[in-house]
């Protein structure tokens, strides 16, 4: 019996979507070619694997229900909508549908190759059924805008002709062809015979929901682009779920640098709000490309999809691979799940990146069930790869901890990382001698990458680091319709300071900000940012020392709806500095600054300016603070801004 599992990922309705410099990698289910035992009785080990096609099923043939449309008044077969009557007709959603496809087919060092051949009328909803179908029919309980369910094999298989794989009764693998088609002529797909690896995609449908509950209307072109959080451009739904369709994972990139705030096609949400971002998520990112190509490499084979053909560029002509090993530093074991993410030196765009981790899980096989094994166990190693063209790096990392996004949005590997308490650390860089105890995190050694070959042992272990936190969980974002010029501060209270690690020598790392915006085309730039000091007045507002600060830049670029690092420049001398200041009584306090830009209206259609994480639930601590000018600091009384202070020990070889 051939072993199947299916892969589900779905893409989510959002107002407002957001995220930082994040980004890439595979869709993932599990392998469990050998039947090795798991320590639980009766369970088998599963390595957690990627998926993708077969070289034998491209072109990839898919078709269009027809059922799922509807006839309108003027006798046109149309898609469905739930805010009014139906704009868009079977014929035009196909079309845009194929060029969806092209998004994808049209990268140069990418093989993959995925057809509308033609329609088919069948009631009900799409299921495996050996037909790649497209649809815009869904069940009662889905809730997303679109989704694109695959199943696919969980163990290396041998295919002989006779084999009914779906079990319809209908053989579903044929001598006759050496690709795969619909050999007998009944409507669904055959395999040719052989050897298929675990992952293999079987059958993928693609589902957009247009029910009248929770669905959503589905435009063409930008003059169809709209505010409406209902109304959604169709080529950005269905570029975004056909590169699920090929076997890419969900990105976590939707901001590419400080001047754009486009991101990854594939980053889990669409702010359906922001004309803008609508419109630019079509397009595929670096990101995008790079890892389609890296899954189907161009130039890999002599014949058949992966050879050269006119148009074609072989992948390690412009690629390179970055390579290394994640660790966790304060659990001392193999990280998985964290974003490890590469930034062009030249424009300090982000360019590509990818997850670390390889994983085993413990798999049922008498119920299907897959369960966590302790980490001893379940963590092989910490290895990630990023594809990346020809060009020089810094590489960072992030914990994948749910902001911007959660690990249950992303893959299994991110998934078990937040099970064993992996995903808690604070972005850095990769350094030189990189550990647990560096004192400069957002300090980055340059990474050079040749196309071609890996560049290899880029290894980033995590900083042991505290964290002053004076919040709760998010449950709000502010602050709209603020003036320029306005201020948001936090107070941290010496005597936090003083308890941590009073008797060692300590770093300053850096000042943590939870920055977002309302339209995610939009880049969150504060004109200034700044660690200073202060004092509390006697009616509870705050004299903050905003003309000598102990440290402090302008034009300070957030990472949207993320928490946005601002690394001191000394952190050694300021930690000195402040610990001195504090024992003298000259410090009584610090306070972690953001200021909004002089600039009005600011950009994005909603013309709000950068906002900031808030904690609005009780307990509210008081030590978050408001000015408009920057003369009087008002206390906050019914939230908490989410800003922190990054304390660590002074590394001993210091």
């Amino acid at each position: 019996m051939k072993k199947l599992a299916t892969a589900f990922l779905c893409l989510a309705i959002t107002g407002a979507a957001g995220v930082g410099l994040r980004a890439g990698g595979r869709l993932e289910s599990f392998d469990i070619t050998g039947m090795r035992p798991s320590p639980a009785v009766g369970e088998i080990l599963a390595r957690v694997i990627g998926i993708q096609w077969d070289a034998r099923s491209i072109p990839v043939r898919y078709v269009v229900n027809t059922t799922s449309g509807v006839v309108d008044t003027d006798g046109v077969l149309k898609v469905p909508n739930p805010l009014g009557p139906p704009v868009l007709t079977i014929a035009d959603a196909t079309v845009a549908l194929q060029s969806s496809f092209n998004a994808w087919n049209n990268i140069p060092t990418s093989y993959i190759d995925m057809r509308i051949v033609g329609t088919r009328s069948t009631p009900g909803l799409v299921g495996f059924d050996m037909v790649n179908e497209l649809s815009f029919n869904t069940s009662a309980g889905f809730t997303a805008i679109a989704s694109s369910p695959s199943v696919n094999l969980i163990e290396d298989s041998t295919f002989v002709a006779g084999d009914d794989i779906d079990g319809d009764g209908d053989s579903d693998v044929s001598a006759a062809i050496k690709v795969m088609a619909d050999a007998d002529g009944d409507g669904d797909l055959e395999f040719p015979p052989g050897f298929y690896k675990a992952g293999t995609i079987l059958d993928n449908d693609v589902q957009f929901n247009t029910k009248t509950t929770n669905g959503l209307r589905f435009t063409i072109g930008d003059l169809a682009l709209d505010t409406v959080s209902r109304s959604v451009d169709l080529n950005t739904t269905a570029t975004h779920e056909f590169g699920h369709s090929h076997g890419l994972s969900h990105s976590m990139d939707n901001q590419s640098s400080a001047t754009d705030g486009d991101g990854a096609t594939m980053f889990p949400f669409i702010d359906t709000d922001d004309p803008v971002a609508e419109a630019l998520q079509r397009t595929l990112h670096t990101d995008d490309i790079a890892w389609s190509s890296y899954i189907y490499p161009e130039g890999t084979a002599t014949s058949g999809p992966a050879a050269l053909t006119g148009g074609d560029v072989a992948f390690r002509k412009l690629f390179g691979i970055i390579t290394g090993q994640i660790r966790h530093g304060v659990l001392d074991q193999p990280l998985a799940g964290a974003s490890v993410y590469a930034i062009n030196q030249r424009g300090h765009r982000l360019t590509a990146s990818g997850y670390s981790g390889t994983v085993d899980v413990s798999f049922n096989p008498s119920n299907g069930g897959l369960f966590f094994l302790p980490p001893e166990v379940g963590l092989i190693n910490g290895r990630y790869a990023i594809p990346v063209p020809r060009g020089n790096y810094a590489v960072g990392v992030e914990a994948v901890d749910g902001t911007p996004a959660p690990a249950s949005s992303i893959s299994f590997t991110c998934m078990i990382g937040a099970f064993y308490g992996q995903q808690d650390f604070n972005e850095e860089f990769y350094s030189p001698f990189d550990d647990d105890d560096e004192a400069r995190p957002g300090f980055s050694k340059n990474v050079h990458v040749s196309e071609g070959r890996p560049t290899d042992s880029i290894n980033i272990v995590t900083n042991d680091a505290f964290n002053i936190s004076n919040f709760g969980a998010l449950d709000a974002i502010g602050f709209v319709d603020s003036p320029p010029e306005r201020y948001y501060a936090v107070q941290v209270p010496a005597s936090q300071i003083s308890a941590f690690m009073p008797d060692e020598r300590i770093v300053v790392h850096s000042a943590l900000f939870e920055t977002h915006v309302l339209d995610a085309s939009t880049v969150p730039i504060f004109s200034e940012v700044m660690l200073t000091t202060g004092t509390i007045n006697a009616d509870g507002s705050a004299a903050i020392n905003l003309d000598d600060p102990l440290d402090r830049d302008e034009m300070f670029v957030g990472q949207e709806t993320d928490f946005s690092p601002f690394f001191v420049r000394q952190p050694r001398h300021l930690a000195n500095k402040i610990r001195r200041g504090i024992a003298r009584g000259e410090i009584q306090n610090l306070f972690l600054v953001l200021r909004i830009p002089t600039m009005a209206p600011y950009p994005g259609v909603s013309g709000q300016p950068p906002l900031i994480g808030l904690n609005a639930t009780e307990p509210i601590l008081g030590l978050s603070f408001i000015s408009d000018g920057g003369s009087t600091f008002s206390k906050v009384t019914n939230a908490n801004f989410r800003f922190s202070l990054v304390l660590a020990q002074l590394p001993t070889w210091w």
